[in-house]
């Protein structure tokens, strides 16, 4: 009878390719030489190195080396290599939602593996309910991942200040000045990195689907090759008007500014793909560029145009200049968020006038670089959060305003507002002579602190690694001294964050509390305002009143007990995601309920992906959130 052992070697190849890469290492590589043999084999790794990982940290050039010589990579040793750090990520975690202690030391040291932890963070995003742990282990795997997403964003934007420090003459290509060292869509999609969770649709998916719809629109223009840039430029706006690729469907004051209407990522997955003017402008510029066209977005005031401009010397219709204007250039202008067709110029002139601008449309009709798109961008996000926060209206009825996915919007509220700061920090060039410019980044660098302080202290990385050699970089002179950096009170708030996190906090004990003080309700409870009827969770509490509450969850300070009239109570509430809520407890009426996930109030469903921060999983019998504060809440 045949066995395995007289099977050529490549049919014992292909059969590996079935194998799992454990057991190949581990069991059919100890059988025999031949196996061993077989097991090396770099066209196996290879394969292996392609299929278990989807992602990988771009210095590792992953996508360049499939395509080169087989034996140019060591593909064993690079599978290997990814498989270590898979178990060492995996390490950090079991530590990061078992302790606070050393919390973001742990993040921090994952963050330094990039993209290489992205496949196995998402796996712990989506680990399964029956998980002991599930939403503590969801929510600090997210918080991981949405670091390392923010660092790629913050990175692309980086890339300005390396263009800014460049010396820009009169021979610059008018596509180097006007991109300022960064892709259109890579730019604008850093905004989407900062809200993407666990999702799909990063920068490379972005690129990815631009180059699908190019092929798509390309695969129906048979003569494209043949049309000018006139009617390549027409065309190219008919196909997306006619394929909903672009603008919205019957806006609305309030749909208007809906969060996804900002991203150009959301745009092009959602199956509507709803985008505002300068999203539809950026996406329509993009596929213009990949069919060799050269198209900006031009940002007038209220609305963005996409331009096209002719190959110098030639008209858009595909006539040559005269010699003396070889080197000019005509443009064309085109409204893709509301039309199919050429906008004709005394149409903006007229705009422009009905806007009280009467003078300068020159330059206003100029293309528009990159950084300000960039900066629009983050302008219409700042709107987006201000409607969502003033809107009278129910919370039922504004969470789409914010809402990207199902039951993201609470999610979604700080990240969104942190987003708009990073941009306006990173968008200024690196030496401003305007000391107002160097003020306005100031004011924003004191915004961010206070954000990142507060939302994001896994981000203290990012902000050393970008935002302190920028600050002793804008400091004025007189700010300047041969002793002190003037970055020092942003190291040093650094400082003080990793040394809390490396602290351990007293923890507060019912059992010590003083003779005849009782506080009524423990940590994890879902509770209904007696007065205002919002639902929420307890997260901890005190006996010292609002005042005395020290509202920094890092903070290792513990005043010692006081008598106060009433005990208060920490909490998150379903108005806005917010975890810095205090309420007294008279205020509040705790919910009896029995049974899954199901039987929560629809705004305490929302509130599950981050409830994972304080919370290993819904007792169901019990009717409470397990704790995961035990350090510091032992009793309850």
């Amino acid at each position: 009878m045949a066995s395995i052992d007289d099977l050529p070697d490549e049919i014992v190849h292909q059969i590996l390719l079935y194998v799992s890469p454990d057991e190949t290492l581990n069991n059919i590589a100890l059988l025999s030489k031949r196996f061993n043999r077989v097991a090396h084999e770099p066209l196996l790794w290879r394969s292996y190195c392609e299929h278990a990982f989807k992602y990988w940290e771009s210095r590792h050039r992953f996508k360049e080396r499939l395509k080169g010589r087989l034996h140019d990579t060591n593909w064993r040793r690079l599978f290997l290599q990814r498989l270590g750090r898979n178990n060492r990520v995996a390490h950090l975690v079991e530590g990061i939602v078992a302790s606070r202690v050393y919390r973001l030391q742990k993040i921090e040291e994952i963050c330094q593996y990039g993209y290489d932890a992205k496949d196995y963070l998402l796996s712990q995003c989506r680990a399964p309910d029956s998980v002991q742990d599930v939403l503590a282990r969801r929510y600090y795997s997210c918080s991981v991942l949405d670091s390392i997403h923010r660092s790629l964003a913050i990175g692309e934007w980086a890339k300005y200040q390396k263009y800014a420090a460049r010396r820009i003459d009169e021979d610059t290509p008018n596509s180097e000045r006007l991109n300022c060292g960064m892709r259109l869509e890579r730019a604008l999609g850093a905004f989407d990195m900062f809200m993407l969770h666990d999702n799909e649709g990063d920068l490379d998916e972005i690129t990815e689907l631009l180059d699908d719809i190019t092929a798509r629109f390309r695969s129906t223009q048979i003569y494209l090759d043949q049309m000018t840039t006139r009617q390549k430029a027409i065309a190219l706006a008919r196909w997306l008007h006619s394929n909903n690729m672009t603008g919205l469907n019957d806006p609305t004051e309030q749909t208007y500014r809906y969060l996804r209407n900002c991203l150009i990522g959301r745009a092009l997955r959602d199956e509507h793909h709803p985008s505002l003017p300068i999203v539809s402008a950026a996406i329509y510029s993009a596929i213009a560029s990949r069919l060799g066209m050269e198209a900006y977005p031009c940002a007038l005031p209220n609305h963005v145009h996409a331009t096209v401009l002719s190959p110098p010397g030639v008209t858009l219709d595909g006539r040559p200049l005269p010699e003396e204007r070889s080197h000019h250039q005509e443009n064309m202008f085109l409204d893709p968020y509301g039309s199919d067709e050429e906008v004709p110029l005394d149409y903006i002139y007229h705009f422009l006038s009905r806007l009280g601008i009467h003078t300068g449309h020159e330059n206003l009709l100029n293309p528009t670089a990159t950084d300000l798109i960039v900066m629009r961008t983050a302008q219409n996000i700042r709107a987006s959060f201000t409607s969502f926060r003033t809107n009278e209206r129910p919370l039922s009825q504004l969470i789409p305003m914010i809402e990207l996915n199902r039951g993201d919007w609470a999610r979604n509220l700080q990240p969104a507002l942190y987003s708009m700061i990073w941009a306006s920090i990173m968008m200024v060039p690196v030496l401003p002579e305007n000391d107002e410019i160097r003020w306005d980044w100031q004011q924003d660098v004191g915004d961010l602190r206070t954000y990142f302080y507060e939302y994001f202290p896994e981000d203290s990385w990012l902000v050393e690694k970008y935002v302190c050699p920028m600050y002793d970089t804008f400091a004025p002179p007189a700010r300047r001294n041969d002793w002190e950096l003037p970055s020092k009170r942003v190291r040093d708030q650094i400082k003080d964050i990793r040394h809390m996190d490396a602290s351990t906090k007293p923890p507060r004990k019912r059992s010590e509390l003083p003779r005849g003080t009782q506080v009524k309700y423990r940590v994890g409870q879902v509770f209904r305002h007696k007065r205002y009827e919002y639902h929420g969770l307890i997260l901890g509490w005190n006996i010292e009143g609002a005042s005395g509450w020290d509202d920094n969850p890092l903070s290792t300070s513990q005043r010692s007990w006081s008598k106060h009239n009433q005990p208060y109570y920490r909490c998150m509430v379903g108005t806005d995601g917010s975890d810095h809520h205090l309420i007294a407890e008279e205020n509040i009426e705790v919910i009896e309920l029995r049974g899954g996930p199901e039987v929560l109030p629809p705004e305490i469903k929302d509130l599950m992906p981050m409830a994972g921060k304080f919370f290993k999983r819904w007792d169901s019998e019990r009717g409470v959130f397990v704790s995961n504060l035990r350090e510091m809440f032992p009793e309850d």
